[in-house]
């Protein structure tokens, strides 16, 4: 479960975002006012991400500790802020967050900030070695490797399965079961019987389906929550 550290001067905003945050399922780490308080909670605390109010108590902001936080510690942060004005704007550089809510806010755009600010944190880490393999397939005589990082996602066709990848598509006579065996588990899922998608180009997703960048694919009854602590690991 990711631990998350709220920086909130507005005592029952805080309580709100963490009450919202544990149904969720993240762990509230923390809850502070200001950046002295922040630093020192961290000292002694593991947090997987930081939501960050840019006006807070002290004579430090949100911004300049974003700033300490990054140096010292380098978490992913995700602003909130009522104030939208380019002297905010201009001082938040993309390098000390990978995220911005703006106030009030709603249960949905929450989530969706600290989902993504989770997501654009791992994906700037190096990748594990075991995402750097390939699936290798025919096509048209010839044995072609693909990539697992390449691949977009995989459809199944009756006794065939059609590989989708950032350039072409395959169509494989074998079965979609058979390809989960052959893809590495944490980046790939079966969403729905007919479809087993690579959730590092998952752009974005409700209930009801996922986007591939502008493709839609369905995804299966009770899925969602297994989707997110997947889409959380990578």
């Amino acid at each position: 479960m990711k631990k998350i550290l709220i920086v909130e001067d507005e005592e029952e905003l805080a309580s709100n975002i963490a009450e919202i945050l544990s149904g969720l399922d993240y762990q509230v780490a923390g809850i502070v006012d200001n950046a002295i308080s922040a630093l020192e909670f961290l000292e002694g605390n593991l947090v997987d991400l930081v939501l960050m109010d840019i006006l807070i108590k002290g004579d430090v902001d949100g911004i300049d500790l974003a700033y300490k936080i990054r140096e010292k510690y380098d978490l992913p942060i995700v602003f909130s802020t009522a104030y939208s004005g380019t002297e905010f704007l201009e001082r938040i550089s993309s390098d000390i967050h990978e995220g911005y809510l703006l106030k009030p806010f709603t249960l949905d755009s929450l989530k969706t900030a600290v989902f993504f600010g989770l997501k654009r944190y791992q994906e700037r880490l190096p990748r594990p070695e075991k995402s750097r393999g390939s699936l290798k397939v025919m096509d048209k005589g010839f044995l072609v490797p693909i990539p697992f990082n390449e691949i977009l996602y995989l459809k199944a066709d009756g006794l065939y399965t059609k590989v989708f990848s950032k350039v072409k598509s395959y169509l494989v006579r074998d079965i979609l079961k058979s390809f989960e065996d052959k893809l590495p588990e944490e980046q790939f899922l079966r969403v729905h019987k007919s479809f087993l998608i690579n959730v590092n180009h998952v752009s974005s997703f409700n209930a009801k389906k996922i986007n591939l960048g502008e493709v839609a694919i369905p995804i299966r009854r009770g899925l969602y929550k297994e989707l997110i602590e997947k889409l959380h690991v990578e």
